[in-house]
């Protein structure tokens, strides 16, 4: 019975994990799943994951303050110069805000940053100080034939594992679970054996900002968005909304907030929305639903709610994700992913500034409009304005696609509202190339790729000879 260890460090990755089908997929075929997680002995986890199969151990990471510090360093330093606009961003923030350590950061940049054994010899290094072995008494106990991760390198606790794991010569993969990390966290802190990706789109950005090896690349897709495949044929919106509160024949806008370290004057932006609505601008039958991320809810970027409850009224709804109390930051129960999928094939409309959600509402086939504004007053430094996004590497590709309207105020954000809701089917073409790029398909089957695929490389031997070859769906999509 194969055996495979799932890396947790945060809710997003239990969310995309072991609430999508991943985890069901492997346990139905007998994998043994050895969970490591901070909150593993939490007894809501403990329940939710009582399961004969699967064993919970409790997160041994250490770490420094200056490890911390040097990890942030790593995204400044490594990534090659002429790659990565979100970075690039990043630094031109850095100049106006620290340019003392912005020249140094760039001298440095264009040396790691353009000679590759330079940049290994200081992978190495770190290597060294920090080699994860507080890691090796659970890889000797567990024994696990595969080791997992949710990033290639970008928190602690993934860096010290996947180091500890190679160094006791045990197999490593990263499921990639989030689209922008490739080309906004720097260069890989610890390369895994093999990479699990989404798209076509995210293998080309690991081989050419990471020097990845194309032929340990594997495309699977994203097991999170998978229950989206033909999920609104069966939804029955009046009926959801009349559960709601909302009148059956409203027209509902659902605006959904990001971490407030990225956007920390979002809140004006949806004091500027609000306004419109209750002066009934577009319509007296619109209605605005405000989803909170759940990162200001809980963790290092929470915030003081109140703020935001006080813009709720008949016409505009709050709400908080139920994240729970947890040393699991941002963890939410599986409900909520349905829960979500609702909210967003209920919406005429879904709204934010540069967030996830643009994907998921294309995968619903529902009209997206990004705001690009900054509130009633522009902001004087356009290295803090949310239309600096367009800019960051990922979401620049996102836009090309001609799927999102872009609102550069809000009497624009006005206008492009009033044509979706006139006109609902305007751009689901432009909308249906967002899946495509992001994907290359939305079949409803990459929780059940990605759980072959692991079970696949729990056999064989650890060394080149059992590579995976690359699979990428452009080619195998026939």
């Amino acid at each position: 019975m194969p055996k495979i260890l799932f890396n947790i460090t945060h809710g997003f990755q239990a969310r995309m994990l072991l609430r999508s089908q991943i985890a069901e997929n492997l346990l139905a075929a007998g994998v043994e799943l050895v969970v490591v997680s901070p909150n593993a002995e939490e007894v809501y986890f403990q329940q939710e994951f009582a399961h004969p199969q699967i064993t919970l151990i409790k997160t041994p990471l250490k770490s420094s303050r200056l490890e911390n510090y040097l990890t942030t360093l790593r995204q400044y330093f490594l990534m090659n110069p002429r790659l990565g606009g979100t970075l690039n961003a990043k630094s031109e923030t850095l100049r106006r805000n620290s340019p003392g350590f912005y020249w140094f950061s760039r001298c440095v940049n264009q040396v790691l940053g353009n000679i590759p054994p330079l940049r290994r010899l200081y992978l190495y290094l770190e290597k060294k100080l920090y080699a994860g072995r507080e890691y090796d008494p659970l890889l000797l106990s567990a024994r696990p034939d595969l080791v997992v991760t949710g990033t290639p390198g970008y928190s602690l606790a993934d860096i010290h594992l996947i180091r500890a794991a190679q160094r006791a010569k045990l197999r490593t993969a990263t499921v990639m679970l989030s689209w922008d990390n490739l080309t906004s966290k720097g260069y890989m802190g610890a390369q895994p054996d093999h990479l699990l990706v989404w798209s076509d789109l995210m293998a080309g950005e690991a081989v050419e900002y990471h020097d990845y090896p194309r032929n340990q690349i594997r495309w699977c897709g994203a097991a999170q968005f998978d229950q989206y495949f033909q999920y609104k044929a069966g939804f029955d919106r009046a009926a959801w909304l009349t559960a709601q509160g909302i009148p059956a024949t409203a027209k509902l806008l659902m605006y959904g907030t990001i971490n407030p370290g990225i956007v920390p004057h979002e809140f004006e932006i949806l004091r500027s929305l609000v306004q419109r609505i209750n002066a009934n601008e577009l319509g007296d039958q619109c209605y605005l639903w405000i989803r909170l991320h759940p990162q200001v809810i809980n963790g290092f970027w929470a915030q003081d709610c109140k703020k935001y409850e006080a813009l709720a009224g008949p016409r505009v709804r709050i709400e908080k994700p139920p994240v729970r109390e947890s040393t699991l930051v941002w963890d939410l129960p599986k409900s909520d992913m349905d829960h979500l999928a609702n909210l967003l094939c209920a919406s005429d409309i879904s709204i934010n500034c540069c967030s996830t959600l643009t994907i998921d509402a294309a995968c619903v086939d529902t009209p997206i409009i990004n705001t690009f504004f900054d509130g009633e007053t522009p902001l004087a430094d356009p290295a803090k304005s949310v239309a600096r996004f367009a800019h960051y590497t990922h979401y620049a590709k996102l836009l090309e696609t001609g799927g999102v309207a872009l609102a550069h105020s809000p009497a624009e954000f006005i206008t492009l509202a009033q044509n979706y809701l006139q006109n609902p089917h305007l751009h689901q073409a432009e909308r249906a190339a967002i899946v495509r790029q992001q994907f290359n398909r939305l079949d409803g089957k990459a929780a059940e790729r990605t759980a072959h695929c692991l079970i696949e490389l729990c056999g064989g031997p650890s060394g080149g000879e059992g590579r995976i070859q690359p699979e990428m769906a452009a080619t195998t999509a026939k």
